[in-house]
């Protein structure tokens, strides 16, 4: 036999492609069988299955493709052992922009929602104030969230307290929420944007103005004009003065409903007043004779005076006051039985009331008038004496 047929005879067979490939995958299997492990990754408390090479929760990671941050909670820890089968959890942190009553911080949390985030950052008081709902997911690339808690509040509003437990963040909230309106005018001890604080103490102070009209009156002047017809001495009344009328507007402030201030706002001269006008005696009074040494006395047998007897100054005082010594006139100006005005009573002497002084005063100070200055002084009673 030759070469050639020995090698024909002794080949092998040659094995087809598939059948290779086949090996090398029954191969394969095996050698991962023999190596290989399958762990449950969460992440933020999503599952899923992850093949992995390797023995720790590292590789688990490392075979899902999933980096963990430095803020980042892995349990258990990177290093830790990992069987076939266990699991792993990975929480991703968050960065929340928290403001506590008005108080800023940055806070990390590895929470997926608002409500778990309040729990990791300690805040678990009931009645919380939220800018967010609790149920609300937070986004791997963080939030804001305001956070008011809840505060004893006391307002004094009309002079009452009221006293709340509020989770408003500034006063002028609060007030609103009790349903107190205040406005420009009102007084309110703390600014609307004030923060509430536990035990804050408002008072407000309501500030009511209106504006009314009054009437007034005006005085009126006395003018006083010389005139030679009547004895120095004697006034007589020309014209009667009148007061004039005026309107005013003040504006009245009330706080919490007692009157507080009143300011004029305007004044208007409705009537001007009239000016009394008064005649004042300039002519000279005439000189009474004198009564002769040797001449008849009056009727009291003392009386030395030029006036006519006892019977003409009864007549006179009649005439003046209905002989009352007492009399006042209606101005109250003329007083006693001869009308004196004080003035012209200290002009003869005479000293207090007029109306005061005995009847045998009154009429020898009435003598004296007359020897002064004449029966003018009465201008409508004095005739009795000529």
């Amino acid at each position: 036999m030759t070469a050639s047929l020995f090698a024909r005879a002794t080949r092998k067979p040659a094995l087809p492609l598939a059948a290779v490939a086949v090996t090398a995958a029954v191969v394969g299997g095996a050698a991962w069988a023999a190596t290989g492990k399958t762990a449950t990754l969460t992440v933020d408390g999503q599952p899923r299955q992850v093949d992995f090479r390797g023995s720790t929760a590292a590789d688990v990671l490392a075979a899902a493709g999933v980096d963990a941050g430095r803020r980042d909670v892995l349990v258990p820890a990177p290093s830790s052992e990992v069987a076939d089968g266990d699991t792993v959890a990975l929480r991703r942190a968050r960065q929340v922009e928290l403001v506590v009553d008005g108080a800023p911080r940055t806070v990390w949390v590895t929470a997926a929602s608002v409500d778990e985030a309040l729990t990791q950052v300690g805040l678990t008081e009931r009645g919380l104030a939220l800018s967010a709902s609790r149920s609300r997911g937070i986004p791997l690339d963080g939030m804001q969230l305001a956070v008011s808690t809840p505060k004893r509040l006391t307002v004094v509003a009309g002079g009452r307290p009221i006293v709340r437990t509020t989770t408003a963040p500034t006063v002028g909230v609060a007030l609103r929420q009790l349903g107190l309106t205040v406005d420009a005018d009102d007084r309110v001890t703390h600014p609307a944007t004030q923060r509430v604080v536990e035990g804050l103490k408002v008072k407000v102070v309501e500030v009511r103005k209106d504006r009314v009209h009054e009437a007034a009156s005006l005085p009126f002047a006395t003018q006083r004009r010389a005139d030679s017809s009547l004895v120095e001495g004697t006034t007589r009344v020309v014209r009667a003065g009148s007061a004039g009328r005026l309107r005013r507007t003040v504006e009245r402030t009330f706080a919490d409903g007692r009157l507080e201030k009143r300011a004029l706002v305007k004044s208007e001269t409705l009537a001007a007043p009239v000016a009394r006008v008064v005649a004042v005696g300039t002519r000279p009074a005439p000189v009474a004779p004198r009564a002769n040494a040797g001449g008849s006395s009056s009727a009291s047998g003392g009386s030395s005076s030029g006036a006519p007897a006892g019977g003409g100054w009864a007549a006179l005082a009649q005439c003046e006051s209905g002989g009352n010594p007492r009399a006042v006139s209606a101005t109250g100006k003329y007083r006693g039985l001869y009308q004196f005005s004080r003035e012209t009573w200290r002009s003869v002497g005479g000293t207090g009331d007029p109306a005061a002084a005995s009847p045998a005063e009154q009429t020898r100070r009435a003598q004296m008038l007359y020897e002064r200055s004449g029966a003018g002084q009465w201008p409508e009673c004095g005739r009795h004496l000529r």
